[in-house]
Formats: structure tokens, C-alpha cells, sequence
């Protein structure tokens, strides 16, 4: 049976407004994870105050290595 570890990265956005949002990192951070082996599971948005957003959580997984690999 396949066992997982994950793995969870907060990155901040930046501008103002609904459209003016960015994530400047997102990108790099999901290149930067897949080469170490990490997959993409989930992309969080958690409200603050007034339902905005000042960040995601980026949520990796991948497969714990057993002896039995």
C-alpha cells in the first residue's frame, strides 16, 4: 500500500482589489516542488478579514520511499 507524506507552503499575494491580485511566486514554487518530487494536491485561498485574501496555501504529496521500493 502506498503511503504519502505532504507538504504545505504559504505564499503571500500581492496588489490590491479582486483583479488586481497576483501570486508572483506560484510558478517557481510549483517548479522549484515538482523537481524535488513533490505533486500538486491542492491550492488553499483562506479568508481574512472581510472575506479577502492575503494568501493561498499550496498543499504537496508524494509517495513515502519503503524498504519494500
Amino acid at each position: 500500500m502506498t503511503k504519502y507524506e505532504y507538504k504545505t507552503i504559504r505564499i503571500s499575494q500581492k496588489g490590491w482589489g479582486f483583479r488586481s491580485r497576483n501570486i508572483p511566486d506560484l510558478e517557481s514554487t510549483l517548479n522549484r516542488e515538482g523537481k524535488e518530487g513533490w505533486r500538486l494536491c491542492e491550492v488553499i485561498q483562506p479568508a481574512a478579514s472581510m472575506g479577502e485574501s492575503t494568501a493561498v496555501i499550496v498543499i504537496f504529496e508524494r509517495a513515502l520511499k519503503t524498504t519494500e521500493d
